[in-house]
């Protein structure tokens, strides 16, 4: 397994290095402790904005200058707000210079100024990508489940209600940036060819004067059981006699998984990856009846939650959910076999592979370690790939749910 380098700053800041002189880029990622989970129904979207923000110009340096350096210096860069993280992706050929490329990664994460022309420009950009987002697959379908189940509005999990966006007042915003955009809620990740030296010595040069105090932000999600629910909703799929399903799971978060059980967390990735082998089986490659059925798992620190969902036609409806629920009850039961196991275990090998040849994909993975799980990257990797059978039945017969459960729902659109 890969050996890593790390440090934590006087001010709190995190820093995670994985050096490889056999790699052709470098790739810097930083995240932070804040994300759509730790906003009031009444900042929803703020975070969302905040991200896109912080490439709009600093104290130090202006718009044009930051676009220089995102145009002339990296070959991607990003920003992704998530559930309970908002992190930022850069990818570099070379960290040739590295003090210039911290300075300005710096600047940009602890003193963005948000000037009033580009705070309308961006609220309108935020507002577009949320409202986009509604016409994919399972988008309305899928936003539901999770919104019961943590009890948030639906628009949270697009981004963002836009007309809260719209609203959001520039003090507003700052404050919420001030208090928990600070070293000691960060996490800061670097993956590739570079020189370990240089780099941790350009990091305290340009990170580590700020001090700013550690506040840590609420988590406004419930995290308490809730009643199962039934849901049917108008499909707004263009072609008559269309219909989707979608059952939701509310599952633990990473922090309570890891109390109960070390493989817990990673029982529920294996749970994941079997449950959508097996009902694209069951309904597409048996029967027909659907195109597509899948599964969806997010993990958080604090929360979680399983998706598992298809789309079929109006008149194959009840057939289809049988048949989800069939799959889902014989996981339960233990109906898991090695073949389950094996074909789980090369997909996570194949992706781990994957995950250390892109040096983006690497620093992502080990900033999302840190934050979500509070782990060091080869801990996940070793709980999943040494995981028996009856580590991955016992947590189907813990966590999976069917029809009329607790802490679960039923949508079905038609």
């Amino acid at each position: 397994m890969k050996s890593y380098n790390k440090y934590r700053l006087d001010n709190g800041l995190e820093v995670i290095l994985s050096p490889n002189t056999h790699l052709h880029s470098v790739s810097i990622s930083v995240g932070f402790n804040y994300g759509l989970f730790n906003e009031s129904n009444s900042t929803t979207g703020v975070s969302h904005l905040i991200e896109h923000m912080l490439f709009e110009g600093t104290g130090k340096f202006d718009k044009k200058t930051l676009k220089d350096f995102l145009d002339n210096q990296t070959v991607y860069w990003n920003g992704e707000t998530a559930a309970e993280i908002t992190s930022y992706r850069f990818k570099l050929l070379s960290l040739s210079k590295p003090q210039y490329v911290f300075d300005i990664i710096s600047d940009m994460l602890f003193n963005s100024v948000f000037p009033e022309d580009s705070l309308t420009k961006e609220k309108n950009a935020v507002v577009n990508e949320v409202q986009s987002n509604f016409g994919g697959d399972f988008s309305l379908e899928g936003a539901i489940p999770r919104a019961y189940l943590l009890r948030k509005p639906t628009t949270t999990f697009f981004g963002g209600d836009p007309k809260k966006i719209e609203a959001l007042s520039k003090d507003t915003i700052l404050s919420l940036y001030s208090n928990y955009y600070s070293p000691g809620n960060a996490v800061m990740t670097i993956a590739g060819n570079f020189n370990s030296k240089k780099t941790i010595e350009s990091i305290n040069e340009s990170f580590g004067g700020i001090r700013k105090e550690t506040i840590t932000p609420d988590l406004n999600i419930y995290t308490g059981r809730v009643k199962y629910k039934s849901v049917r909703i108008k499909s707004f799929n263009p072609y008559p006699g269309q219909s989707s399903i979608v059952f939701g799971m509310k599952i633990p978060g990473a922090e309570e998984l890891y109390k109960i059980s070390a493989k817990g967390r990673a029982s529920l990735d294996y749970i994941h990856s079997i449950l959508a082998d097996r009902l694209m089986e069951s309904l597409r490659d048996k029967s027909g009846l659907v195109y597509l059925a899948d599964s969806d798992i997010d993990i958080n620190r604090h929360a979680g939650y399983l998706v598992a969902y298809a789309k079929t036609k109006s008149k194959d409806l009840e057939e289809s959910k049988n048949l989800l629920f069939n799959e889902i009850e014989k996981i339960i039961n233990g109906d898991v076999d090695n073949k389950n196991s094996i074909r789980s275990n090369i997909s996570l090998k194949a992706s781990l592979a994957d995950t250390f040849d892109s040096t983006l994909d690497h620093s992502i993975e080990m900033l999302d370690s840190s934050l979500k799980y509070g782990k060091d990257i080869n801990q996940l990797y070793d709980e999943a790939i040494n995981l028996t059978l009856d580590d991955v039945r016992a947590a189907a017969a813990n966590y999976l749910k069917t029809e009329g459960q607790d802490n679960s729902i039923l949508v079905i659109s038609s």
